[in-house]
């Protein structure tokens, strides 16, 4: 084990409540000065704005550590020539797509985030005759809902889910658990994918997404899936704890 990918909901805190033990954690990665990058498919903040809230919460992470799937996006569009995207996210998320043409009508492409009350049915109408036409439907994420203090919510990936249908189209999707996204946070370490260990809470996007990819995984049971679901599955993590404060004694393991 050389290098680290960490989940940020679910792992560190859920909403704004810290998961006891979580700095404890991160304070014996840093001391044992383990590569690392925390992944999101968070689609609400950039990347700077993302650090600021990380930092207010308590946990000071430097913004080159954050490894996100707005910017695997991005990199993607910045490898073609000249597309026109409809950008269908949070306007925040525009600052990390700077240098790429914003366009309001016959796109090349779509790009979808978690837009919550924005996925009318005017405009997931207006993204289904976009991609009808031709544009390719590209994403930062799929997950299927998320974990708040009020319980789980619908994501993104339910109303991209319905727009396939609908096309006949799949989304190209750059976020967890695309086997691209984890190959692009490892190789952000110079680290092959079995060099290293997801840590998250979420089966399907973190741990079966990062087992696909050729890394370990270690499952926690703090977030959404805490419960019965390693039960309902074929493919197991490599580990599991109760929370990411069973982290250091685990690692302590694996380095000796």
């Amino acid at each position: 084990m050389k290098g680290l990918l960490i989940d940020l909901d679910g792992v560190l805190y859920v909403q704004e409540q810290i998961i006891p033990g979580a700095m404890e954690a991160l304070h014996f990665i840093n001391e044992k000065q383990i590569p690392h990058r925390f992944v999101t498919n968070t689609t609400s903040v950039n990347r700077t704005q993302l650090a600021a809230r990380l930092k207010q919460a308590g946990f000071a992470i430097p913004m080159e550590h954050l490894f996100t799937a707005p910017l695997s996006t991005a990199a993607y569009l910045h490898s073609l020539e000249n597309p026109r995207c409809f950008f269908f996210a949070s306007s925040n998320l525009k600052r990390d797509f700077a240098g790429i043409q914003l366009v309001d009508d016959n796109p090349t492409h779509v790009v979808i985030g978690d837009m919550g009350d924005g996925f009318s049915y005017a405009n997931m109408n207006m993204i289904f005759r976009m991609v009808r036409n031709g544009a390719e439907l590209v994403a930062f994420q799929k997950n299927r809902y998320w974990l708040t203090q009020e319980g789980v919510i619908l994501d993104a990936g339910s109303f991209i889910a319905a727009i396939e249908y609908a096309t006949g189209k799949t989304a190209r999707v750059f976020g967890k658990p695309s086997r691209e996204f984890f190959l692009h946070a490892c190789r952000s370490m110079k680290l092959e994918a079995n060099d290293a260990i997801m840590i998250g809470d979420d089966y399907q996007v973190d741990i079966l997404g990062a087992r696909q990819a050729g890394l370990e995984t270690v499952f926690v049971r703090t977030g959404k899936d805490r419960e019965k679901v390693l039960d309902e599955v074929e493919t197991q993590p490599s580990h599991v704890l109760s929370s990411i404060a069973g982290l250091p004694e685990l690692l302590d393991t694996l380095l000796h």
